[in-house]
């Protein structure tokens, strides 16, 4: 008498099965999805239009910075476009019974700080009756009203300003600043002040000083942060005199760096050369062009990077 043999399950055997059943629910899967589908058919509520809307994309109430300088003119246009001059007049001194703030007096100006502004015109406040902007204008379209608005109480420069007193920035600001303000000056090489000097290009900062704090730190200093204080002094290589008025031309100057105007646009056409004065013409930028390229002989060795810590 003969016994029949078991048969054996192999790992071979096993794997054929598992792949036979996955091609079978592969074409099984879509037939169900299919009939089932037709059987109820899903019906998405509302129309295109409620779909794609700013209210999908606006996001919360947080600041929207601006992806360029926003601009005085363009603000004006706004301005006009929203109708603010029924209530804060063409002049923005304000409508008798609709409104008592002065977007002309410098001393309220000063105390404002732009981030605010921003935040009230696009959001509103809460006790307080006044349009928002959001609804009909972008952000970077409420940026160039806020600075509009400040620019009626507290101006940016002009361009003969601008020129005069760019080298001035250049031979007392820059080395710390940087030429475009980005706090990357000679004496910050390799970042070796501690802290950084100020970055100007910083809106998120810049955006939320007022202009009296600005007038503070270049006035007073800061000097558990080594910013010298100018009140007083004086700049004899330029025939400077560092006095209050000339103190709120350099915070106008700062501003530059967050905002613009046409003269400021056409007059910004170089950068500030550490130390010296500089020619913002137009033949001055021509002329800066066509210089030769400085060539180095042939057989000078490549400059090696100082480590931090060390400066010139």
């Amino acid at each position: 008498m003969t016994r029949s043999k078991k048969p054996v399950f192999t790992f071979e055997a096993f794997a054929g099965l598992t792949t036979s059943l996955l091609a079978l629910l592969l074409v099984v899967l879509p037939a169900v999805t299919l009939v089932s589908g037709c059987g109820n058919q899903v019906t998405v509520k509302g129309d295109d239009t409620q779909l794609v809307s700013k209210d999908v994309t606006k996001g919360g109430r947080e600041a929207i910075y601006p992806d360029d300088k926003p601009s005085e003119p363009d603000g004006k246009v706004v301005y006009e476009k929203l109708s603010c001059a029924e209530c804060h007049g063409t002049d923005g001194k304000g409508v008798s019974g609709k409104t008592s703030v002065d977007l002309t007096s410098a001393s309220y100006m000063h105390k404002q700080k732009p981030i605010d502004q921003y935040m009230f015109l696009a959001f509103g406040k809460d006790g307080v009756k006044h349009p928002t902007t959001l609804a009909d204008i972008s952000s970077q379209k409420t940026w160039n009203l806020v600075y509009y608005v400040r620019s009626l109480a507290a101006p940016l420069l002009s361009a003969k300003e601008y020129a005069a007193v760019t080298p001035v920035y250049g031979a007392n600001c820059a080395v710390c600043h940087g030429p475009k303000g980005y706090g990357d000056g000679p004496l910050n090489k390799y970042n070796v002040l501690e802290p950084n000097p100020a970055n100007f290009q910083n809106y998120k900062r810049f955006y939320d000083r007022t202009d009296d704090v600005l007038f503070d730190h270049i006035a007073n200093g800061i000097k558990w942060e080594g910013m010298p204080n100018f009140l007083g002094k004086e700049d004899k290589t330029k025939g400077i005199k560092f006095d209050e008025p000339y103190i709120w031309k350099l915070v106008a100057y700062v501003r530059a760096f967050h905002s613009t105007n046409k003269q400021i646009a056409e007059a910004n056409i170089g950068s500030p050369t550490v130390g010296a004065p500089i020619d913002n013409s137009k033949e001055g930028a021509k002329a800066e062009d066509a210089k030769p390229a400085e060539e180095k002989p042939a057989d000078a060795k490549p400059e090696e990077a100082k480590p931090q810590g060390e400066t010139k």
